[in-house]
């Protein structure tokens, strides 16, 4: 018959195996380990997502601003799209700079053209005064057919008192071409089905100015 403290030795080498032994410690890694690689790659994911998303604004807003620069003329036709200087043509460059996004179901764009008009609403030609002028808003376009319940709330961002930056030079006769790209985007596709209480739908934005290359363009 085992004595008293016989039998506590007993105990205390066999809680001493237990705690030694490495059995099952592989399976609480695992259990550990995994999810937490797995919502980094998530989050490295959908930050490449992003990043995407806003390179394709700018790709877009910048593209489009660039091409209207070099035209001589628009033409003011939302329908036209055999004429590359129409407004059609515009919409539709857009798009396919913005692909794969799918700009006509959730963004917007405008397209202003501010210049230094006379008293009669005209636009000045330039002179070799090199005097200071406050720009004006002659003419902004956008789509009108890509309405939706994202774009209602991309309403142009320019000011119709202070269309340009204070820091942009604007002589007399001079003119310039205000590009806005719009587009509704979710960050947080992926992650927001695990996670609650993450933002939902952002919009993201980008503005260019560009000057007319072309003398007179868009009087």
């Amino acid at each position: 018959m085992r004595t008293t403290s016989e039998t506590v030795r007993s105990i205390c080498r066999k809680l001493t195996r237990v705690l030694r032994s490495d059995r099952g410690s592989v399976s609480i890694e695992f259990v550990i380990i995994v999810p937490l690689m797995l919502l980094v790659m998530l989050g490295f994911t959908e930050v490449y997502l992003y990043m995407r998303a806003v390179s394709a604004v700018d790709r877009t807003a910048f593209t489009l601003a660039n091409t209207i620069g070099q035209m001589t003329s628009i033409i003011a036709d939302n329908n036209d799209t055999a004429d590359a200087n129409s407004y059609a043509s515009l919409w539709q460059d857009a798009l396919l700079l913005a692909a794969p996004y799918q700009l006509k179901d959730n963004g917007m764009v405008y397209v202003t053209f501010v210049c230094d008009p006379d008293s009669s609403g005209k636009c000045k030609d330039m002179d070799n005064s090199m005097t200071t002028v406050t720009p004006k808003v002659q003419w902004s376009a956008s789509p009108p057919s890509w309405t939706n319940s994202k774009s209602s709330g991309m309403a142009s961002r320019i000011s119709g008192t202070s269309p340009l930056p204070a820091s942009w030079p604007f002589r007399t006769g001079d003119s310039a071409i205000i590009v806005e790209v719009f587009m509704s985007y979710n960050p947080f596709t992926m992650s927001s089905k695990l996670i609650s209480g993450l933002p939902g739908q952002q919009t993201v934005y980008r503005r260019v100015y560009v000057r007319p290359r072309a003398p007179r363009a868009f009087f």
